[in-house]
């Protein structure tokens, strides 16, 4: 669609440069096809720089979010670190636990060994102690009849000095046993608490890394929700650049139809020049521009001419159009201005009354009022004032009236 008016309008401007003919009517179809479509671009333009907007604070609202899940992440990890060196740490102290264990138990075993060795000699010993009592105790005459009695007496000590020995030395191995019973049972108990920490540490571990994963995807989402955004934001600036750079052709188009039109409207304005009729047949006793007032002794500027006629003469438009006005004006008396199109204006006052009402539409050479002195008027005789405007600028009615 915008294709088919683009082409439309070259095409015009085309027969415009050219020279060749192209009617008003169709220069005003043009404008306001041109206009209607700069009208709904600017619009369609509004409307994507909102959303430009409305991406943009959104892609401002995730690069903000990629940020704080950048820095979670990063103390996700210091997090880690910390913990895997509390693993090795406590992984070393087990090991070191273990290997301390492992010696107590060589220890244990070796002092079981030595502790049985003992048992087996206290036991023969014991053995012959308790036979020697027996034999003593059974056989005492033949004993001290046939043994010195030095000999006993050193036999005894002996015996009594071997059986102390043996029972210190268990005593002392019985010792040793249950100290190194203790420190094992403590070693398996640190054992044990070490594995409880280690256990813990590993959930912390296991936390932390499913924490990291979950934040690991969430930057990830959010990451393709930015680039996805600012990829709309790129289409939709470049939209807008395209949009634009239509308006301003259309606009530089608007502007070529307008000095046409302006053009043409010179041109027919100025055929039209000295063909109309005057509105009120009379006499001309004030001209336009630059007059010396007769009572002031001053001089004044006159927009429009003055024609004395009797009172009640009709006052009637030199052209087609719609009443724009009709009423009192101060100054002027009962007024009227009529829009005959292309900002071509004529003013009638000075009236006795008005015959016409504002929004009608008058045809050429309708009466719309009458010659009088009128309410609010500063004439003191039956004249119409009558003015003619072109673009806004007052025109001397002479140089269009036959």
């Amino acid at each position: 669609m915008k294709n088919k008016a683009f082409i439309f309008y070259s095409v015009l401007i085309t027969l415009i440069c050219t020279g060749q003919f192209v009617s008003a009517a169709d220069i005003d179809a043009s404008l306001n096809k041109a206009k209607k479509e700069v009208q709904q671009n600017n619009q369609n333009l509004d409307e994507i720089k909102n959303k430009i907007k409305e991406k943009s604070v959104y892609s401002e609202k995730l690069k903000g979010r990629e940020i704080d899940i950048t820095a979670e992440l990063k103390r996700i990890n210091r997090e880690l670190a910390k913990i895997q060196a509390e693993i090795n740490r406590l992984n070393k102290k087990i090991r070191q636990t273990q290997q301390k264990i492992n010696i107590t138990q060589a220890k244990i075993v070796e002092k079981r060994v030595a502790a049985d060795q003992t048992r087996k000699l206290l036991s023969k010993h014991l053995l012959v102690l308790y036979k020697y009592q027996q034999s003593t105790l059974g056989y005492l005459p033949a004993v001290l009849a046939n043994v010195p009695y030095d000999q006993l007496v050193k036999s005894e000590k002996y015996l009594r000095t071997i059986t102390q020995k043996n029972l210190q030395l268990f005593q002392q191995l019985k010792g040793q046993e249950e100290e190194i019973s203790a420190i094992k049972k403590e070693l398996e108990t640190q054992d044990k608490q070490l594995g409880v920490l280690q256990a813990q540490v590993r959930g912390q571990e296991q936390v932390a890394v499913k924490q990291k994963t979950l934040k690991n995807e969430l930057l990830s989402k959010v990451k393709e929700q930015r680039r996805n955004t600012d990829d709309e934001i790129s289409q939709l600036k470049k939209e807008a650049v395209d949009l634009q750079n239509l308006v301003d052709k259309f606009r530089s188009r608007i502007s070529k139809l307008e000095k046409e039109k302006m053009k043409q409207r010179q041109k027919i304005m100025a055929a039209k020049k000295g063909s109309y009729d005057w509105p009120v047949k009379g006499t001309v006793v004030s001209n336009f521009g630059k007059q010396k007032h007769a009572t002031l002794n001053t001089v004044v500027v006159n927009n429009g001419i003055e024609i004395k006629a009797d009172e009640g003469t009709a006052v009637s438009v030199i052209e087609k159009g719609k009443i724009l006005y009709a009423g009192e004006f101060k100054g002027y008396g009962q007024m009227v201005i009529v829009d005959h199109g292309d900002d071509f204006y004529t003013v009638y006052a000075h009236l006795g009354k008005i015959l016409a009402r504002e929004g009608d539409t008058v045809i050429k050479g309708q009466a719309i009022g009458d010659i009088g002195y009128g309410k609010n008027s500063r004439n003191s005789s039956a004249n119409a004032y009558f003015e003619i405007r072109q673009d806004g600028k007052p025109e001397d009615p002479m140089l269009w009236l036959k």
